[in-house]
């Protein structure tokens, strides 16, 4: 298969993702808070504009990837859209103020909405570990993620804008490992010497 031909594939599928996730998942779970859905409901275009962020961010991923070449335009501009949108989300999101949930597992429950919020903090966070990914070793990234989402937590309860929850925690570590992960098989699959293909 050719490279054009995968990278529209590519495309299509970033473009079933995107609409999928920010269509069924992300929008429609944040737009149960009550702060978060008047702050979206100020630009008449936040779902689309979502959908086409989330759209160019996996299909620019999978031609970086393909063509084996970074660039630090992507990084800078993904990251610093991608860092916005979760202060946003984690900041104004929370329906309850300066408490405490010490449940670890309070999200295995037979609960759509509870599983897909869930699966949310942990999405949310895949991005992040993908970030560390980049120049820590293992040691480094359990300590700086876990601060940093600690940190979070702490930031919510202390300044009354949202819950310390460490079912949180625990979701949004998992998210950063996954991205920890998936940005050490990019790494090692970009520095292999690509494969020559035979010409008959």
């Amino acid at each position: 298969m050719s490279r054009s031909i995968r990278s529209i594939l590519a495309f299509i599928v970033s473009t079933i993702l995107g609409f999928g996730v920010i269509q069924y998942l992300a929008y429609s779970t944040l737009l149960q808070y009550e702060r978060f859905a008047n702050v979206m409901n100020r630009f008449d275009y936040t779902k689309e504009t979502l959908m086409v962020f989330v759209i160019l961010s996996l299909w620019l991923l999978y031609l970086q990837v393909e063509f084996r070449h970074f660039s630090l335009v992507y990084l800078y501009l993904f990251y610093s859209v991608y860092l916005f949108l979760l202060f946003v989300v984690l900041f104004t999101k929370a329906p309850e103020y300066h408490t405490f949930n010490a449940d670890l597992f309070d999200f295995l429950v037979w609960d759509r909405a509870t599983l897909i919020e869930a699966f949310l903090n942990l999405a949310y966070f895949i991005p992040l570990g993908g970030l560390y990914g980049l120049r820590v070793n293992w040691v480094e990234f359990i300590l700086i993620s876990l601060l940093t989402i600690t940190g979070i937590e702490t930031i919510q309860y202390v300044f009354y804008i949202g819950t310390f929850s460490v079912s949180d925690i625990l979701l949004n570590f998992l998210g950063c490992l996954v991205g920890y992960s998936i940005c050490l098989m990019i790494r090692r699959y970009m520095n292999k010497k690509p494969v020559v293909e035979r010409v008959n």
